[in-house]
């Protein structure tokens, strides 16, 4: 299966959005999938680190004026466009010919809610393990077009936002973070980063004495990965790599779970590529995060064409356990307080606008709220670890 595995841990924005609120329950085809329930950690939420720019989030000002620094504006704009071409001009809604109603992909449920339609992109919420993702979906034959096309697209535009130097500088202390998270498990050193994009985290682990390899779809991606880091990245799914069973230590997915169509036979056939006992590293955006539940379908990380699920910790917790992984630990990071804050304030989320008195008394207090809404699980991006079951 090939998958659509692009940004990596973007930093919060949305344009203007039009919303068709819709409410109610619907029914899919059902496949057969057994279901399974599933475990939580047991291990508390890390605090946020206090050093860096990655552990704090910028000020509302400075993270307009980051999408302007970073090219997050042509990409965000290049994005809507490509959004508009997928849907109904007569409904408004994506269009049946590019898309496919799917039962649950976790539980296997018909049943569902809508929680919202975000510029034609219904995002529902299965009634029986409340996982959010959207129904219908965009055709997995052409997410995968997607990374084949010329390099105006919108994607491609990503891989800008990537190069900038402010964007490399946050990435490369990110990944640094999560390499010495992985240092306990490093055994013989092998490791498989999917959806590896321009290759920085591959270098990185490189240098720090790693057997590493990667997979990445994204032809400019690639080709960056070659020119700029010296890597040789496949685009070849994980069945066709050509790699042994059992024969990876760590393997990570950073920002990829959520736009593939199918994450529970992705996390199926990791396992099968991991070594008993090995480790594997997530990186997903939080549904529970506080920006989703008080910005709904304005928070950024909802969009039903490329974000396809949408995990809290306890339904991404489940979907491991019934893979055959035990959860060693989940926390979240990313506060995105900011938009928070401006809608708080009666204002659009992203626009950088004043704050009222509310608002500012809480900027104020800022570490204090960072550090509850680390303890909470409720920041924006969600981190897990786990491990294959023996």
């Amino acid at each position: 299966m090939r998958t659509c595995a692009c940004a990596r841990d973007e930093l919060p924005h949305v344009p203007d959005v039009t919303l068709a609120g819709v409410g109610g329950r619907h029914s899919a085809s059902r496949t057969g999938r057994p279901t399974e329930r599933g475990q939580r950690g047991e291990v508390a939420a890390k605090l946020p680190r206090e050093r860096g720019s990655a552990a704090r989030e910028p000020k509302a000002v400075r993270g307009v004026r980051l999408d302007k620094e970073t090219g997050r504006d042509r990409y965000f704009a290049a994005k809507e466009r490509e959004l508009e071409e997928l849907l109904n001009p007569k409904t408004g809604m994506l269009s049946e010919r590019f898309s496919r109603v799917i039962v649950c992909p976790l539980c296997d449920s018909s049943q569902h809610t809508i929680l919202f339609v975000k510029r034609g992109y219904p995002i529902v919420r299965c009634d029986e393990c409340k996982l959010v993702f959207a129904n219908p979906q965009v055709d997995e034959s052409l997410v995968v077009a997607e990374y084949r096309a010329d390099s105006a697209r919108a994607n491609d535009l990503w891989v800008d936002v990537l190069l900038s130097e402010r964007q490399l500088e946050l990435d490369r202390e990110k990944f640094q973070e999560i390499l010495d998270e992985l240092e306990p498990y490093r055994g013989e050193g092998r490791l498989l980063d999917v959806g590896t994009s321009i290759g920085l985290f591959l270098r990185l682990a490189l240098d720090r004495g790693w057997q590493a390899v990667g997979n990445e779809f994204g032809e400019r991606a690639r080709q960056v990965a070659s020119e700029r880091f010296g890597l040789e990245v496949t685009d070849a799914p994980l069945d066709a790599m050509g790699v042994e069973p059992e024969s990876f230590d760590v393997v990570t997915l950073n920002s990829v779970l959520e736009h593939v169509n199918e994450p529970r036979r992705m996390l199926a056939q990791i396992r099968g590529l991991l070594k008993p006992g090995g480790a594997l590293f997530v990186i997903v955006p939080n549904v529970d995060s506080l920006a989703c539940r008080i910005l709904h379908e304005r928070a950024a990380t909802f969009d039903g064409r490329n974000h396809l699920i949408y995990f809290s910790p306890r339904t991404l917790e489940r979907m491991l356990d019934a893979e055959g992984y035990d959860v060693v630990e989940t926390h979240t990071r990313v506060a995105s307080l900011d938009p928070v804050l401006e809608w708080l304030s009666y204002n659009e989320p992203y626009s950088g606008a004043p704050d009222d008195e509310l608002a500012a008394e809480l900027r104020v207090r800022r570490g204090d709220v960072e550090r509850l809404l680390s303890e909470l699980r409720l920041g924006y991006k969600l981190h897990c670890l786990a491990r294959r079951r023996s």
